[in-house]
């Protein structure tokens, strides 16, 4: 996923604020599971889950980002557990490492009680094996 860092993106410093790099994680999982043709939608049709929250997260700062630096963020998952699966994110500012984080994520599906809140269920061995090749 390539960018731009825009005005709205920036602190007054004309660095980026930190909050927006949650942001473009966030952006980039599902990027990356549009680009495998297995957007959130169809994740949902076909397994019932209703998303991927964020349960944990670690964040390396190497280098600052500032206004109009043409950015390069690359995802990947790294790891699955039975119920959670874990996520790296590099973002390259030009050639360099700008940023490293991982995050850890669960697989969530309607708690059966209809209060609306969410529960951890395993995460299906199709999903695992497909993005483990």
């Amino acid at each position: 996923m390539t960018f731009t860092v825009g005005w709205g993106d920036c602190s007054p410093s004309g660095a980026v604020f930190y909050p927006n790099y949650f942001r473009w994680f966030d952006a980039a999982m599902w990027n990356f599971f549009d680009q495998a043709d297995w957007p959130l939608r169809a994740m949902e049709a076909e397994h019932g889950n209703v998303g991927l929250p964020l349960i944990e997260t670690h964040v390396n700062f190497k280098r600052p980002c500032r206004l109009h630096d043409l950015l390069r963020l690359e995802t990947s998952i790294t790891a699955f557990a039975r119920k959670t699966l874990d996520m790296s994110h590099t973002l390259f500012n030009g050639d360099k490492i700008a940023i490293e984080a991982s995050d850890i994520r669960f697989w969530s599906v309607k708690h059966p009680d209809g209060s609306g809140r969410l529960k951890a269920a395993l995460i299906p061995e199709k999903v695992v094996t497909y993005f483990s090749v």
